[in-house]
C-alpha cells in the first residue's frame, strides 16, 4: 500500500510539473506577456539611457565642448525613423524594378 501511494505521488508531481510548463508556455505565448514584457523593455530602456545622460554630463562633458548627437533621444529616434522609411522605399524601388523586367515594353 506505501509503494501505491508513492507511485500516485510520483505521478500527481509529474503531472502537475507537465501542466505548469504547458501553462507557462501558453502564458509567454500570449498577448499579455507581449504587453508587460513591452512595458518592462521600455523601462529599462528609459532608466537606462536617463541614467547613463545624468553620469555623461555629471562627469563634466559639456555639450559644446563634446557633442553627442546619440544622446539626444528625439533626435536619434527621428533618423532611425527616416532610416527605415528609406529602406521601405528602396524595397518598393526594387519590386518595380522587378516588374519591369517581367513585362518588357511592346515593341
Amino acid at each position: 500500500m506505501r509503494a501505491e501511494l508513492e507511485e500516485a505521488k510520483a505521478r500527481s508531481e509529474q503531472e502537475a510539473e507537465r501542466l505548469k510548463g504547458e501553462a507557462r508556455e501558453e502564458f509567454l505565448q500570449s498577448p499579455e506577456f507581449d504587453v508587460m514584457l513591452g512595458k518592462r523593455v521600455f523601462s529599462y530602456f528609459k532608466d537606462g539611457f536617463w541614467g547613463c545622460l545624468a553620469q555623461f554630463r555629471a562627469n563634466g562633458y559639456s555639450e559644446e565642448e563634446h557633442p553627442a548627437s546619440f544622446l539626444d533621444l528625439q533626435e536619434a529616434l527621428a533618423k532611425l525613423y527616416n532610416e527605415e522609411e528609406e529602406e521601405e522605399g528602396e524595397q518598393e524601388e526594387g519590386e518595380v524594378g522587378d516588374d519591369a523586367e517581367d513585362n518588357p515594353p511592346p515593341s
